[in-house]
Parts: structure tokens; sequence; C-alpha cells
């Protein structure tokens, strides 16, 4: 009895020693892969929060320079119209000072220099003869008077013309500044974007090893719950023919015992395996990400109302940046309705609707340039 005690211990032993490796193994494997994901994770909410401050800036550039391309065709149209006026004035001044020459040469050919004289010894007393004097200086210089008035007025459109020029030139460095600037930031986007596809597309992995690895710690229980029923039931064998040797007639317990092996459960379904994330109105540049009102615990009926099982183009936004109800213009998706919110929509960030998983998926996150139409 001792001895079969002994030999039931030590293949209990062997079997449990034999067993615990496989399961320690893969739980240390799968907390190291969970540890990991959790830190891609924050890496890619790190750069998101980053992309999303820059869109900011990259969106603030697009509107300055939609307001210097404003200012500046403005400035154009001042100068055309000041520089029409210019040449007019030069035209009045032409005009005035051929005026000017053809009264100088009517009165050296002419009788009227001499009337002039006559009418001037004609004066009855030095009271009329100053009279006279200052009425014809008054008349001769009269169209000087124009003429010298032309001239200032020229003069003055002149400035004005340069003054805005200078300002015109000005605007314009303004503006190629400015498209420098949205330049960097343009790349600046572009990097950080191509940090978090590189980044979703390790996570991507990581969860592919997280499920294997689920999977292969799920069959190792079941493993070691099979062998350690199996284990009980040979005990129990080797216990009732211990006994049977002892005491005849306990054929039956033997039987009884022999019969208690439990059915093996099925084998649960190995996770389906996510696809990998891809990587006439106001434009804005924002974060797009796809979703499906077919993933678990999402409703099919938005925030305002809409079933997106009967209207599925729907946009998620931030209705402090993107009203709702305004339809956009989404590059490789269509017209869409801004009909949806969600508390992670914040900024220059929206979630896109499709009928299917996989669709969402094939769309992942991408950083695009969308069109407010109204």
């Amino acid at each position: 009895m001792k001895f079969s005690k002994l030999v039931i211990s030590s293949v209990m032993a062997f079997l449990l020693v034999g067993a615990i490796p496989t399961t320690v193994f893969a739980a240390t494997k799968l907390e190291k892969i969970e540890t990991q994901s959790l830190v891609k994770k924050e890496e890619i909410i790190k750069l998101d929060n980053e992309i999303s401050q820059i869109l900011v800036k990259v969106n603030e550039k697009n509107t300055e320079l939609e307001n210097l391309q404003v200012e500046i065709n403005e400035k154009k149209e001042s100068i055309e119209q000041t520089s029409e006026e210019v040449e007019q004035q030069k035209e009045v001044v032409a005009a005035r000072l051929k005026q000017a020459k053809d009264r100088l040469q009517t009165i050296q050919t002419s009788e009227v220099n001499q009337n002039v004289v006559v009418s001037l010894f004609e004066s009855e007393s030095v009271t009329d003869l100053f009279n006279r004097a200052y009425v014809l200086a008054t008349l001769q210089s009269a169209g000087n008077d124009q003429m010298d008035i032309a001239k200032e007025e020229e003069e003055k459109l002149a400035v004005l013309q340069e003054k805005l020029t200078t300002e015109a030139v000005a605007l314009e460095k303004q503006t190629d500044d400015s498209k420098k600037q949205k330049a960097e930031l343009d790349s600046q986007v572009a990097s950080l974007q191509k940090v978090m596809d590189e980044n979703q597309e390790s996570l991507n992995k990581l969860d592919k090893e997280k499920r294997t690895e689920e999977t292969k710690l799920a069959e190792a229980k079941k493993a070691e719950e099979a062998a350690a029923l199996a284990e009980k039931v040979k005990v129990a064998q080797i216990t009732s023919k211990t006994t049977v040797e002892k005491e005849e007639g306990s054929t039956e317990k033997i039987d009884s015992v022999s019969s208690t092996q439990p059915e093996t459960e099925n084998k649960p379904e190995t996770p389906t395996e996510s696809k990998p994330a891809p990587s006439a109105g106001k434009t804005m540049v924002v974060s797009a990400t796809g979703y499906s009102t077919a993933q678990p615990g999402l409703s099919t009926h938005t925030a305002t109302g809409i079933n997106l099982l009967q209207n599925p183009m729907v946009i998620a936004v931030d209705p402090r940046v993107i009203p709702l109800g305004t339809m956009i213009e989404v590059p490789g998706y269509g017209i869409a309705i801004a009909g949806d919110t969600g508390g992670a929509i914040k900024g220059n960030k929206i979630d896109i609707h499709f009928k299917t998983v996989g669709q969402a998926l094939s769309w992942g996150r991408k950083t695009i340039t969308i069109r407010l139409l109204n």
C-alpha cells in the first residue's frame, strides 16, 4: 500500500513539473506582449496629440494665406485704378500746358497785348490803373494756377501709386514666408504620420502575437486540466486495483471510478485576425479614422438621430470645429454629412463611417484635406 502511494505521488509530481513550464512561459510572454502593446498605444496617443496640434497651425496658415491673397488682389486693383488716374491726370496737365502755350502765342501774335496797354493808359485814376492791372494779372494767372493744381494731383497720385506698390511687394513677401512655414508644418505632419503608421503596424503585430499566445495559453491550461483529470482517473484506478487485491468483490467500485472520466471540452475558436491599418468651399487638414457601426458595442444611430444602416455616409466631428449638418467632401470616400460626435473626437479629427469593419480597417488612419461644402 505504501509503495502504491509512493508511485502515485511520484507520477503526479512528474506531471505537474512538466505542465508548469508551458503555462508559466506562455503567461510570461503574454505579459511581455501586453506591456509592449501598452507602450505602443501611449506613443500613438502622444503622436496623435502632436499631429492634432500641428494640424491646427496648418489650418491657421491656410486661413492666413487666403486672407493675404485677398489683400494682394485688393492692392493690385487699387494700383491699377491709381495708374489709370495718374495717366488721366497726365493728360489733363498736358492739355493745360498746351492751352497755356496757345494763349501766350495768341497774345504775342495779336493786338490783345496792345489793347492791354491801351486799356491801362485809359485808366481814369491810379486806383483804376491798379484795378485793371490786377484783373489782367488774375486772368493771366488763372490758367497757370489750374495747371499747378493738375500737377499737384499728378504728384499725389504718383506717391499713392508708389505706396501701394510697396505694400503689395511686402504682402507678396509675407505670403512667401507663410508658404514656407506651411511647408515646414506639412513636413512635420508627414513625418509624424509616418511614425504613427509604423507604431500602428507594430501594434497590429503585437495584437496578433497576443491572440496567438492567448490561444496557446488556453490550450496549455486545457491540456494541463486534461492531464490532471487523467491522472486522477489513473490514481483512482490504481487505488481501486490495490483495494481489489486486498478485498475481493470491489470490481464494481473500480468500474465506477473508471466511468467518471469527463468529456474533453471543445477547443476554443482562435480569434479572427484583424487586418492591419494601412498606412468650392473651405478646406481643412484633418486626421481621419475609419469606423463601422458593425463593430461590437457601437450604436446604429448617431448623436443627431441618423440611422447608419439606412444612411451610412456619415462623419463624426468636433462641433466646435465643424458644425453638425455640414456637407463634407472627403477624397477617396465621397460626400458625407457631419452627423455624429464622439468623446475622443476633438479639434482637427474626424471619424469616417463605413458599412463594414473590413472597409474601416482598410481606411485606418490618414491625414487628409477635406472640403466643407456649406
